[in-house]
């Protein structure tokens, strides 16, 4: 946890990471085929330097381990004129905008072109841009889980007189960082009807606008967390209902009553990873939702929030860096105590932040954000108090 702790701290010191989207167009230029040919050529160089040039047969393939590239080739052993299919590379080794593993997503964004800052697509997928038409055309696109993404990919389309060369580089990302980058595509070739098919899917696929990246700032000059951000499943919290948290959540595993002095009936409905608590006068009428707690990576909170996600990561999509630090707590913003304001709280295994937020003036809303294990998201919950 002293990690964890001290993360938070150098967190609160960091600048932006993000540019605009028409800085970042200017000033990268799009993948070309003749970049990759020239990247590959002095991989193989290299290997060639090294003495590294018997293959091993993987998978159905030909692999020579080289200085930290590992290359699929067309042969048994590695010439000058040897066909390399993919290249993956190892820690040390740059890609061809010069990123390395363990690189940030951020990093990646800014070394390509971007003509969809904000994302919009889908929730697996969105496409960054499309460049260029026959003889070569060029391509972006990510593959993603909600808010994480998983994939980026930048996609050469060449013609030939044999086909379409479609070749790129791979980045594989866990929790915004490369953990992978394979080059690939170079000597192989698919016919043009395929490549069409292929970019078509890709246009298509921009004019999809059902999903986002929410926006996040590592300097904390995002909003506070506000009566808006009080949403679970795509679901107002505020206004929940039994009825509404069964369309969304399915029939409940758990739906039992048990009698309360101060309010009438409270209602416990439990579903995998969800469980929600509704208050009841003393005729078992309706009054509100009281919790709800979620601690499955399933459900999308504000912000799309979701239960794995890294304390960083949440921290960024908020406002933080306007209130005071102890050796125990940090005061995000606002005073800890009237609303809004965010705090975060540690004990010895784990650190909580709280976002408070007025819903009206009878009622505040509280949102716990519980992190394990190096500042992983184990649980969220949402709670009304009256005030």
């Amino acid at each position: 946890m002293k990690k964890l702790i001290a993360t938070l701290l150098v967190l609160c010191m960091l600048v932006p990471s993000f540019a605009s989207a028409e800085v970042i167009r200017e000033e990268s230029p799009t993948l070309t085929y003749e970049e990759l040919e020239n990247y590959v050529d002095t991989l193989v160089d290299a290997a060639l330097k090294s003495g590294e040039t018997d293959a091993t047969l993987a998978n159905d393939a030909y692999v020579v381990q080289a200085a930290d590239v590992s290359l699929t080739i067309a042969d048994e052993k590695l010439s000058r004129d040897t066909a390399v299919l993919a290249a993956e590379l190892g820690q040390t080794q740059a890609c061809p905008r010069g990123l390395k593993l363990g690189d940030s997503l951020e990093e990646l964004m800014l070394a390509y072109p971007n003509d969809n800052a904000d994302l919009l697509g889908t929730y697996y997928e969105a496409v960054l841009y499309i460049d260029g038409e026959k003889p070569e055309a060029t391509a972006g696109f990510v593959l993603r889980d909600g808010q994480r993404v998983t994939q980026v990919n930048h996609t050469v389309y060449h013609w030939t007189a044999d086909g379409v060369t479609v070749c790129g580089v791979r980045y594989a990302l866990d929790q915004g960082y490369i953990t992978d980058i394979t080059v690939y595509g170079l000597n192989t070739t698919e016919d043009e009807a395929q490549a069409q098919d292929s970019l078509q899917a890709l246009s298509d696929a921009q004019e999809t606008h059902e999903y986002f990246a929410y926006p996040s700032d590592a300097n904390g000059g995002m909003a506070p967390f506000g009566r808006e951000d009080f949403t679970v499943g795509g679901l107002d919290f505020v206004d929940l209902t039994p009825e509404t948290a069964v369309s969304a959540f399915g029939q409940a595993a758990v739906d039992e009553w048990t009698k309360d002095q101060a309010v009438g009936f409270l209602r416990l409905m439990q579903w995998d990873a969800v469980s929600a608590v509704f208050l009841y006068d003393a005729n078992k009428s309706f009054l509100r939702v009281d919790t709800l707690t979620v601690s499955g990576d399933a459900v999308e909170c504000a912000r799309g929030v979701r239960v794995g996600d890294m304390m960083d990561q949440v921290m960024h999509r908020f406002c933080f860096n306007q209130g005071t630090t102890t050796e125990t707590a940090v005061t995000l913003y606002g005073d800890g105590v009237n609303a809004p304001y965010g705090v975060v709280a540690y004990s010895e295994t784990t650190a909580t932040i709280t976002y408070a937020a007025a819903i009206d003036d009878d009622l505040l809303g509280l949102w716990y954000l519980t992190f394990a294990n190096e500042g992983e998201l184990q649980t969220m919950r949402l709670t009304l108090l009256a005030q």
